[in-house]
């Protein structure tokens, strides 16, 4: 179970990361990150907080995962830790299965850059996030 501990652990601390160097200005990776209409404009631009929260989210999410090793017994409950766990796994599912428009594995809209990032790349990944956190639970 520790490895898969870590896999997820992994994952979230580089993409809290890349949130953070994404919010204090920086370029790297930008392209194709973001949702887009089908005439390549992005959906929405990611502001300052909202990336911020991002990289915050994903690192608390680290956090969480790493309490299922039990270095937190002390002070956060094993339940807290494991529906917490649980609340990540589904969230990281509904997001690789999507809205069904733009994000996920059922979005209509596939012919942009990240589109096609998203169906090789970014829905995958959710996917497997949520399902290492669901085996974290089940072995635990």
């Amino acid at each position: 179970m520790n490895f898969l501990v870590l896999i997820n652990t992994v994952i979230f601390i580089l993409l809290s990361f890349l949130h953070f160097y994404w919010a204090l200005g920086g370029n790297w990776g930008m392209e194709g990150v973001v949702p887009t209409f089908s005439d390549g404009k992005k959906t929405f631009k990611p502001g300052l907080h909202g990336t911020m929260g991002v990289g915050i989210a994903m690192g608390a999410c680290a956090f969480i995962t790493i309490g299922n090793t039990g270095i937190f017994d002390q002070s956060l409950s094993h339940t807290f830790i494991k529906y917490a766990t649980l609340a990540i796994g589904a969230l990281f599912l509904l997001r690789a299965i999507g809205e069904f428009k733009y994000v996920g594995f059922f979005k209509k809209v596939k012919g942009t850059l990240f589109a096609k990032n998203d169906t090789h790349y970014y829905s995958p990944l959710c996917l497997t996030v949520a399902a290492v956190s669901f085996l974290i639970i089940w072995l635990s």
